[in-house]
Formats: C-alpha cells, sequence, structure tokens
C-alpha cells in the first residue's frame, strides 16, 4: 500500500517540488503528473512540470493548451529552474522507474526523491533518500495518483481530472486491459470531480495522416498461431507502434500482437501488447527493453527489422 502519509511529509519538508515523467510522455504520464501538482499545490508547495520532449504527440499538446488555459499550469525545462534547486528540494517521478527514461537526467542531482510507477522495478532509485512506490497490478500511474489524490482528500478541477480521465483510457485501451474494480473506483471519483467524457474524446482524436500511416505497418501483420506480428522498414514513433499494436490485438484469437520498425537509421523498436495470458514484459526483457505484463516495448540498436523479427518469432517458438 502506498505510504500517502511519508509522502506527505516529504512533500512539506520540501522547499521546491519538481514533477516530471518518462521521455515521448503520453497522456497516462502527463494526466500523473497533474495530479501530483494539485497534491502538492493543495499541500501549500510551490510545484513545476519539467517536460524536455522537443515533439509532443497531439494529445499531449492539447491537454497542456487546455490546462494552461484554465489553471495557468505550464510545463518548464530543466535550463528553466536550476537556479531554484536546494538541498531541500524534491523531486517527484511518475510513470517510470527508470533513471535513464525519465524527462532530464539533470534533475537526478536532486538528492530528495519519489518515484511513483506501474511497470516491472529496474532496481534503479534506490538512494535513501528515494521513497520508491511501484504497483504493476495497477492499471496506469494516474490511477496509483488518484490513491493519493483520495487519502490526502484532495480536489482536482474538472479540466484537470477529463486530463486524467483520458490517461487511464489510454493506458487501458479503453478499459480493455490492466483494468480492474480499483480502476473504476477511481474513474469514478474523476467523474465526481467533473471530468468530461466528451472532453476526454476530444483530447484523443486522432490525426488522419497519421492513422493512414499505422493502417500501412497494420496491413503488414502476419500471424503465427495466437501471435500478430506487424513489421515495417519504414521509420515510425513509439507512440505510432504502441498504437497500432493495441489494434491488433483486438482481433479474433489474438492474444499477444507485436510491432517492429526502425525507429531511426539504428535503432528499431518493438511495441508489445497482450490480454494477459502471455508476459510480454518477460518477452521484451530479453531485448533489453521492459514495462507491464499486458504492455512493454524494447529498442535494439544495430539490427535490420527482419532480424528483430526472427529473434521474436525464436523466443515466441520456446513458448508454446
Amino acid at each position: 500500500m502506498i505510504d500517502y502519509l511519508k509522502i506527505q511529509k516529504l512533500i512539506n519538508e520540501s522547499s521546491e517540488v519538481f514533477i516530471t515523467a518518462h521521455k515521448n510522455i503520453d497522456l497516462d504520464a502527463l494526466g500523473s503528473v497533474i495530479g501530483i501538482y494539485y497534491i502538492v499545490n493543495n499541500l501549500g508547495k510551490n510545484a513545476h512540470i519539467i517536460i524536455e520532449d522537443e515533439e509532443l504527440n497531439n494529445e499531449v499538446k492539447r491537454a497542456l493548451s487546455t490546462i494552461k488555459k484554465t489553471d495557468n499550469i505550464t510545463s518548464r525545462k530543466y535550463e528553466d529552474i536550476k537556479e531554484i534547486i536546494d538541498d531541500k528540494s524534491l523531486l517527484v517521478i511518475t510513470d517510470t522507474n527508470k533513471s535513464t527514461r525519465i524527462q532530464s537526467e539533470n534533475l537526478l542531482t536532486i538528492k530528495n526523491k519519489i518515484v511513483i510507477d506501474h511497470h516491472v522495478e529496474t532496481g534503479d532509485f534506490n538512494e535513501e533518500k528515494t521513497y520508491k512506490y511501484v504497483d504493476i497490478t495497477s492499471s496506469s500511474a494516474t490511477e496509483i495518483v488518484l490513491d493519493l489524490v483520495n487519502e490526502l482528500n484532495i480536489y482536482i478541477p474538472k479540466e484537470a481530472s477529463t486530463i486524467m480521465l483520458a490517461g487511464i483510457y489510454i493506458d487501458t485501451n479503453g478499459f480493455l486491459i490492466k483494468t480492474t474494480e480499483k480502476t473504476h473506483i477511481y474513474t469514478s471519483m474523476l467523474y465526481k470531480f467533473g471530468a468530461d467524457n466528451k472532453e476526454a474524446q476530444y483530447l484523443l482524436k486522432q490525426n488522419f495522416n497519421e492513422f493512414k500511416r499505422r493502417q500501412k505497418i497494420t496491413l503488414a501483420t502476419e500471424i503465427y498461431d495466437e501471435f500478430a506480428i506487424a513489421t515495417s522498414d519504414s521509420e515510425y514513433s513509439s507512440t505510432e507502434l504502441a498504437k497500432a499494436c493495441d489494434v491488433l490485438l483486438t482481433f479474433n484469437n489474438i492474444e499477444a500482437s507485436f510491432t517492429i520498425a526502425k525507429l531511426d537509421d539504428n535503432l528499431v523498436g518493438i511495441s508489445a501488447r497482450s490480454l494477459g495470458n502471455i508476459d510480454v514484459e518477460k518477452i521484451m526483457k530479453k531485448f533489453n527493453g521492459g514495462g507491464h505484463k499486458t504492455d512493454a516495448a524494447a529498442q535494439i540498436i544495430d539490427k535490420k527489422v527482419d532480424e528483430v523479427k526472427e529473434e521474436l518469432l525464436n523466443i515466441l517458438g520456446g513458448l508454446r
């Protein structure tokens, strides 16, 4: 169980609180960051959201624009805040427990840390002044943060609640995977705060040209028993691969799906999804990746897409 009293104490004892998440921030990461922002703010401390990504996906852009317009919350970069970091500063990291994945590794100089995540532990962040809570049974980082919101009796405004709702929707693939009774309890709490499902759908709207690009890799899918594998030699972003992978999992008789494509000239990405009977996190660990039992990914340097696919097929063959 998350130690909300310890988290409250760490926030109360801090001078400034800096909140960040993983690189290529998505709506779950952003939703959890915003939730922490309101917790810190309600406890009377200054909160700073740190986002370094040069490119943001459309959903995150819309969410940040909304929260800036309604509550005047903006994200900042490390260069903007480095002068106010001191020995009593607190860093809160959400939606990752891997140090190399956070938005700005410069933030790791902050000694006091809180790490909140729902992915399998990597062994990072074991310093004395770090409180780490990792719950792989939670649907999302946003769900864990809502546990804190509930215990600390924090109010989240309507627009922020809508972003958090969209974050849970993304990480559960529309409440189809990683969803438990607790997920629905905290979702209903967001509705009580005023979360608007229609507005959440606007946040989640897709770009048609990007949809057509994902269709290309989807149409290249091959089925191997209960596994769907799609590959492309074109370059795709990790977000595009993840979205295509979600779609493949909806087809009949598919227990796990994989999308493989170049991320750049020397890097191949794999996205993996499962309904829960197959542990895709264990499979991705064989590629030095990781994630969650039903939602994982990996990046492979200096290999071709076909080589990675062959390696994956050998691993899947060992599962039969």
